[in-house]
């Protein structure tokens, strides 16, 4: 009995294993990830999962998700999916039935993408845009944040600290003026919300019948 035990544990454990690497290479390759990330996958017992063809769900940790536009790249700094119902698709990748997603954006990436350092503002939706200007030095000014479409985040409503010129705004603002888009993430993910924490923007997003690579694949 002992030995039928430790037979079966030992199955389960390679089962949970083989699941849990095939679903991280298959976002590795799926969204171009460097290396491949952490995945714990829900259930027992597995093998009995796989052999139905649906992992009950999995829990997917990605850091430095690359996210391009017209060759300016920007990191999400950590991307964090729960899965619900996962199938194996025939083309090899994943799917899952819905999807709960956090992506985390840096103020120092931000700050890069936008060529303007960013900070936190005063409120949950709202960031510091700071620049130095010529003849008016350095000046600031505050800005909503939240999405702009179902696969993008916006900076707008740019407010000027006091004594800075109108001029300062336009040029804020100019600066401001490019969405950051999120079409590399995993297809059939909508965003829902964003907000500005001490380190950077959390953008929540979700879907149904959600495919393990991105729209732009």
């Amino acid at each position: 009995m002992a030995v039928t035990l430790l037979a079966a544990a030992g199955g389960e454990v390679s089962a949970t294993q083989y699941t849990q690497d095939r679903i991280a290479d298959s976002v590795r390759r799926g969204i171009g990830l460097a290396s491949a990330p952490e995945v714990h996958v829900h259930g027992f017992p597995v093998s009995l999962q796989l052999a139905r063809g649906v992992i009950t769900g999995a829990d997917i940790d990605a850091a430095h998700v690359p996210v391009d536009l017209n060759g300016r790249v920007l990191n999400v700094q950590d991307l964090a999916l729960h899965l619900q119902r996962v199938h194996r698709e025939q083309s090899g990748g994943e799917r899952a039935d819905r999807a709960e997603v956090t992506a985390t954006i840096t103020f120092d990436d931000l700050s890069a993408f936008y060529g303007v350092a960013l900070g936190r503002g005063d409120g949950d939706d709202q960031v510091l845009a700071t620049t130095r200007l010529p003849l008016l030095g350095t000046v600031s000014a505050s800005a909503h944040v939240g999405p702009a479409g179902p696969r993008a985040i916006g900076i707008d409503g740019v407010r000027l600290s006091e004594n800075v010129p109108p001029a300062a705004g336009a040029l804020l603002g100019k600066a401001l003026e490019r969405e950051v888009p999120l079409d590399n993430l995993p297809e059939g993910l909508a965003l829902r919300s964003v907000a500005v924490t001490d380190h950077g923007i959390v953008a929540l997003m979700s879907g149904h019948d959600v495919e393990l690579r991105p729209r732009a694949a």
